[in-house]
């Protein structure tokens, strides 16, 4: 650190879906990282390292540097970097005995994704400030953002990796040691493309199961042994039997816990609506809540040196016990989210399956 800025460079490991792909030089943005870092030292810095929070203590808690409602205007970040690669995908699920772009990869993003991008060299990153002692608290939490956070968009699900190029494994244990919640690790991978159709299965299995291979939802088996209760999957095809299709039966518990239902999938992001496509056509059951517009997923893929974590937070408790519509037309019904939620005992209940593992601490 000299001359009042901080110099550090990043490795990307997983691509950036950017909005301005196009564009030259398009890569991670400063106006998405400075945020991240206003946000964790206001809001989090002092759960995770108490010991560095008291320490600058007073800069972070100064109005003038650290502003309650708007960013701080205390500090500047750029980005810099040599060259970028755009990754063609057009479609993500796409057909790969059909796709002639031997660049594509199944990835769990459910849009168009030709705005991937990857760096193959390093970037550059410039903090500056007049203050030493804000330039000081910044070096020092700058890996956290990194470890803890992805960029661009789909980020929950593993895109916009990148972190400190010359980071020791060392660092790396002890900032996710420090991580407000226990954290997991789901495997090794070989390359990108390999720790995404990882991340899609494993999450498939995760939230609504698989087909071939059969393999029920982890979230239904963990909610019907916990909470005996049937999950909306059921419920709408008891309430709008019109989008039934096939032979196939939805999952239920045993009785009598089938004939209590919840919106279980809730807690792992919620969906705008479920598709169903019986003989008459597509029919889309639409699911609404007057307050609650969006709410992502509580759990995030961190990808980084050939291995995929699990990171989660509790923002799913802001929808425990709330009412959501359910409608099909002119029709509609009622349900509830679950009222009660452990997201580690969750996934401690995975991690059983021999399919992550915790950190050990």
């Amino acid at each position: 650190m000299k001359n009042f800025q901080v110099k550090f460079t990043l490795t990307q490991h997983t691509p950036i879906i950017h909005f301005q792909s196009e564009q030259r030089g398009a890569t991670l943005r400063a106006t998405e990282l400075k945020p991240k870092f206003d946000r964790f030292i206001k809001e989090r810095l002092k759960q995770i390292n108490k010991k560095l929070y008291e320490q600058y203590k007073g800069i972070i808690e100064d109005d003038t540097i650290f502003p309650k409602d708007k960013g701080s205007n205390s500090y500047k970040i750029s980005i810099y970097h040599t060259h970028t690669n755009k990754i063609e995908t057009p479609k993500a699920y796409v057909n790969q005995r059909k796709e002639i772009d031997k660049t594509a990869y199944q990835s769990p993003y459910f849009a168009d994704a030709s705005k991937s991008l990857i760096s193959s060299r390093e970037i550059k990153v410039c903090i500056k400030s007049f203050n030493k002692a804000l330039l000081e608290l910044l070096d020092a939490t700058k890996d956290y953002i990194f470890l803890y956070e992805n960029f661009g968009t789909r980020q929950s699900k593993g895109f916009g990796s990148f972190i400190r190029s010359d980071i020791s494994q060392n660092e790396i244990k002890s900032i996710l040691q420090q991580y407000n919640y226990p954290i997991f690790e789901l495997s090794s991978y070989k390359d990108y493309k390999n720790a995404f159709m990882t991340i899609d299965k494993f999450y498939k299995k995760l939230k609504m199961g698989i087909n071939k291979p059969y393999s029920k939802s982890l979230l239904f088996q963990y909610v019907c042994q916990t909470y005996h209760c049937g999950w909306e999957k059921k419920f709408i095809k008891n309430k709008f039997p019109e989008v039934i299709h096939g032979e196939h039966k939805p999952l239920v518990c045993k009785k009598p816990d089938d004939q209590e239902f919840r919106y279980i999938r809730a807690v792992l992001g919620l969906a705008e609506h479920n598709e169903f496509r019986p003989a008459g056509g597509k029919k889309q059951v639409k699911i609404k809540n007057k307050t609650i517009e969006r709410f992502k997923s509580p759990i995030t893929f961190k990808v980084f040196n050939q291995h995929i974590y699990i990171l989660y937070n509790e923002s799913y408790k802001a929808l425990l016990g709330k009412k959501f519509d359910f409608s099909l037309k002119d029709k509609k019904e009622e349900l509830l989210v679950l009222e009660n939620f452990d997201m580690y005992e969750f996934l401690k209940f995975v991690e059983k399956q021999n399919i992550i593992k915790e950190l050990a601490s």
